[in-house]
């Protein structure tokens, strides 16, 4: 009796090891994770991050690489279209609001480079916060029609700025996962 409690007793010992030593393959995809932690921009989540070859890895780091660029280049556009939008608009008080815009603008593809930096340096947590910083300044921007007296937003400014948002979503939650 001693001898089987003995064997059983090795068994269990055994069974903990093999359980905690080696990883278990996971089920799931690690695109898919993320991009379902933004629900509204899932398909933006998805096309940005599976048509890109790099993507294939499913790494962390790569994704994080991923979603920087196509933020920068997003952002890159994003003040000359604001400054387009200034000399359109002819309402004085809509026109000082999207000339703050600029800045704003500016501000934000001045953080997303800075992201691109961190994370090449592995400062996952200063690129998060920075990528965070980025989506504020934006909110900055979309805020300033909210005061008084309100102001309409013009519609190409509220899209680029509402994809922009969107691709630095994106990035603010792959580098969450990094943490």
């Amino acid at each position: 009796m001693a001898f089987s409690l003995e064997i059983s007793y090795m068994h269990i010992l055994f069974l903990a090891f093999l359980t905690t030593s080696f990883p278990f393959p996971t089920k799931g995809d690690l695109i898919d994770d993320i991009c379902t932690e933004i629900p509204d921009e899932k398909s933006l989540c998805l096309d940005t991050l599976r048509t890109d070859p790099r993507s294939t890895t499913q790494n962390l780091e790569v994704l994080a690489q991923i979603s920087i660029d196509a933020a920068i280049k997003d952002a890159k556009g994003l003040p000359s279209l604001v400054k387009s939008l200034v000399n359109k608009v002819s309402d004085p008080e809509v026109k000082a609001r999207v000339s703050g815009c600029v800045i704003d603008a500016q501000i934000a593809l001045a953080n997303l480079i800075h992201v691109k930096q961190l994370v090449d340096s592995k400062f996952y947590v200063a690129a998060n916060e920075n990528a965070r910083a980025a989506n504020d300044q934006l909110s900055v921007c979309e805020n300033s029609f909210q005061l008084q007296p309100p102001a309409i937003e013009p519609v190409e400014l509220t899209q680029a700025t509402n994809l922009l948002e969107a691709l630095v979503s994106i990035l603010i939650i792959v580098t969450n996962h990094m943490l």
